[in-house]
This record gives structure tokens, sequence and C-alpha cells, in this order.
């Protein structure tokens, strides 16, 4: 019997061979958050993508602990402009706005 794996672990294991197809993803949960204002799906997504790059790395390249890292992604986490800033930078992202229609 082949073992299941959750769709998450999938995305993220597919976002490490494609790293392209996770910034797509990243793009579409920002367009979906705004239309919707759920600003907790921007940070679902990009815990995601910050999985699939690894946060043991992403805590080294950020200086930020894991432990912050992890609180910065729940649910309800709250963190600061400089921290997702860091998180951007380290993921080799670069945030566009465009003009709402």
């Amino acid at each position: 019997m082949k073992p299941t794996i959750s769709h998450e672990d999938a995305q993220i294991k597919r976002f490490r061979k494609e790293p392209d197809r996770a910034i797509s993803y990243f793009n579409a949960c920002l367009e979906v958050a705004f239309k919707e204002n759920d600003p907790e799906l921007v940070l679902t997504a990009l815990s995601t993508v910050a999985r699939a790059f690894g946060l043991s790395r992403l805590s080294r390249e950020t200086k930020l602990r894991r432990e912050s890292l992890h609180r910065m992604f729940r649910k309800r986490g709250n963190p600061e402009w400089h921290s997702i800033f860091q998180v951007f930078r380290a993921l080799h992202l670069k945030p566009k706005l465009e003009r709402a229609v």
C-alpha cells in the first residue's frame, strides 16, 4: 500500500522542484486574498512557499529564529513588515503592486 501525503506536503515537494510554480501560487493567493479581504491567506501561502524553501535555511538567511518564523506563519500570526521583507529577500521574491481596477 502506497503511503499518502497531504495536499500541502505534495505542493511543497512540487515547489522544491519547480520554484517558479511556487511564485505563481503565491501571486494567485495574493490576488484572491485581496479580492476576498483575507489577509490570513497571504500568510498561509507565504508559509507554504517558505517551507518549500526550507525553514532552517530561511532562518539562517533572515537571521530570524525558527520559532519566530513558525509564529509568524500561524493563521493568526501578525508579523512585522520588516520580518516579511526579510523573508521575501531570502526567498528571492520581489513584490510588485499594481493599481486595482
